[in-house]
């Protein structure tokens, strides 16, 4: 299995999501079984009450651990305006502990809703001062949790889900809009810090916030309503909910990080927000497994894909959209919404390898025709360009231009341009002669070739085929081959005969002697 990388840009309607689960102990939630608000709220009530109650005092301690900094374990990180302090408690000199529900809200002076470390957290002590006790929300006179530029909005959010669900008295409108709040947590979903804390405090408590560990539970609770959300990858037609779509992002040459990065376009509709798991399968690595948010009403959300990995050949895998609602208010919408399923596939190759040999790396070679007569006719000599890349794991091969130089006129040959020679293929061309005269011929063949036109394609390489040819006369006494006999062959005869050349010997005795001269007047006169 290769290594691959899924990264996901949502637009702004798309909750962010951290990179660990949160790890509720097996079985803790198998009682909730609701579909529905009331019956999802009394059991969560029954749940989240079989905890165990640590004291205000407890708080001091323990909260050194459950919010404990992973990059400094001496320090803690306090709430609002996410400030890394010294963890020692110092009689709230550092930090102090703050109500994030608090008392005067409806919360009491004692007891487990006092002391609920999932409400409490460490803060500066002076903007613990200035908050005091005003509502959550955005206008003024109220307390913006995210007044420092840190997100804490989704996760005050979840806190006052997880009172209101624990003590029934509690009545969220003292705290903040109800509304706004179910806004707040689509927005800003749960987290690493956040999932941890929840972790944490079980370990202490013995309950958990549910709300963080499933947060499609807060519209069926909370909401107005049935879920009428729905989400479907864009341009596709849905079923019941579902759609599918099938992508290439085709081949290229070198490494997966040279893949086009793909954007997943999704459409929700609804007037209900909702929330939604992204799970992938095969070469499409998995990501977090929190969920992500989808804002009220119709909007746009994308994912980008990409893959990595090391290894060439097919890459495949699917990436799947699950809307996590529990409840439904029609056919295909919410709980009814079924799942969106993206395919994807590339191809990862290596560069071609042009050779002009089937089995080596050669990139030039000779193609010599011989020594013949002008009447001799040697046919075709056949010669092959090959792309010995291993089939399936190297790009095609181009030939993207021929070039002749030399003597071009004494050759012909049918090598042209193409495109697409395979891995483990070959292009095969002749040559012939071109009714040379007599003497010797050469030209040079260049043939530029290229990976394929894809991504990460090389450029051009150059193979050279030399071509030779070396026409002699048939008539010996035409000692300079120029095809006639003549008195100026008499002088070409004793040039041969004074440099000991090939034409000299004129008896075919395989010597150059006077002799030769005798024999060279009697071809002389027997003539051609």
């Amino acid at each position: 299995m290769r290594s691959v990388r899924l990264s996901c840009v949502f637009a702004s309607v798309c909750g962010a999501a951290g990179l660990a689960l949160a790890d509720p102990p097996a079985g803790y939630y198998d009682a909730i079984t609701g579909i529905d608000g009331p019956t999802l709220s009394t059991q969560l009530g029954t749940l989240l009450n079989n905890a165990i109650t640590r004291s205000y005092g407890d708080a001091r301690t323990l909260l050194q651990d459950v919010d404990e900094d992973p990059n400094n374990l001496s320090n803690i990180i306090l709430v609002y305006n996410d400030a890394s302090v010294a963890s020692n408690w110092d009689s709230g000199s550092t930090w102090n502990r703050e109500h994030t529900w608090p008392r005067s809200l409806g919360v009491g002076d004692s007891g487990s809703d006092y002391s609920d470390l999932h409400q409490l957290h460490p803060c500066n002590p002076s903007i613990n001062s200035s908050r005091g006790n005003k509502q959550f929300g955005t206008l003024p006179g109220q307390w913006d949790p995210n007044l420092y530029g840190h997100n804490y909005r989704g996760r005050m959010a979840r806190m006052a889900f997880y009172m209101k669900t624990r003590y029934s008295y509690l009545n969220i409108p003292t705290l903040g809009s109800q509304s706004l709040f179910i806004d707040w947590h689509i927005q800003n979903m749960p987290g690493d810090l956040e999932n941890r804390r929840n972790d944490r405090i079980y370990s202490y408590q013995q309950n958990r916030n549910a709300f963080a560990d499933r947060p499609e539970w807060v519209w069926a609770i909370f909401g107005t309503g049935p879920s009428d959300a729905q989400i479907i990858i864009s341009g596709e037609t849905p079923s019941s909910g579902a759609t599918s779509s099938t992508v290439d992002l085709g081949t290229v040459i070198g490494d997966v990080s040279s893949i086009p990065v793909y954007t997943l376009e999704l459409e929700k509709t609804g007037a209900a927000p909702t929330t939604y798991r992204v799970t992938t399968s095969g070469d499409v690595a998995p990501i977090s497994e929190y969920q992500l948010g989808a804002e009220r009403n119709s909007r746009s959300l994308s994912h980008d894909i990409s893959l990595a990995g090391t290894g060439f050949g097919p890459y495949s895998g699917t990436v799947t959209i699950d809307n996590t609602e529990v409840t439904s208010a029609g056919a295909g919408v919410g709980a009814g919404d079924g799942d969106d399923v993206l395919t994807i596939t590339a191809h990862v190759v290596d560069h071609s390898i042009a050779s002009l040999d089937s089995a080596l790396l050669r990139t030039s070679i000779t193609v010599d025709f011989g020594t013949l007569s002008p009447a001799d006719n040697p046919g075709t000599i056949d010669v092959a360009i090959h792309n010995i890349g291993l089939p399936g794991m190297a790009a095609a091969l181009d030939i993207d231009a021929v070039t002749i130089t030399g003597d071009a006129a004494a050759f012909v040959t049918d090598l042209a341009p193409t495109a697409g020679i395979p891995a483990g293929g070959a292009e095969q061309f002749g040559v012939e002669l071109n009714n040379p005269g007599v003497g010797s011929h050469s030209a040079t063949v260049f043939l530029d070739v290229s990976d394929e036109n894809i991504p990460g394609a090389a450029g051009q390489q150059i193979l050279i085929v030399s071509l030779l040819a070396n026409i002699v006369s048939d008539c010996t006494a035409d000692v300079n081959g120029d095809g006639s006999l003549t008195p100026t062959d008499f002088t070409a005869w004793v040039n041969a005969y004074n440099g000991n050349l090939p034409g000299c010997d004129q008896n075919n005795d395989g010597s150059c002697t006077p002799t030769d001269f005798t024999a060279w007047v009697n071809n002389f006169n027997t003539g051609c």
